[in-house]
């Protein structure tokens, strides 16, 4: 099982990276709206194949994550 720390650690990288980024964004001159939306936009830029790789890795971190769980180790 995934501890709690872990999550949480992960979340506060996400938001401090995300910040930095829009921050960034604003000091070059966006307003926050725009800056949101830049980092966005990566997302809408993507096409079929980029979406399908995304999802076969989301599908094979859930299987990984599973078959950790099912045989109960505590370390990976």
């Amino acid at each position: 099982m995934i501890p709690h720390e872990n999550i949480g650690d992960f979340h506060f990288l996400l938001t401090s990276c995300l910040m930095i980024s829009v921050g960034v964004d604003m000091l070059q001159g966006f307003s926050l709206y725009g800056a949101v939306q830049n980092n966005l936009s990566a997302f809408k830029l993507m096409t079929f194949s980029e979406w399908l790789m995304l999802f076969f890795f989301a599908l094979f971190l859930i299987k990984e994550m599973l078959a950790l769980y099912k045989t109960g180790k505590k370390d990976a």
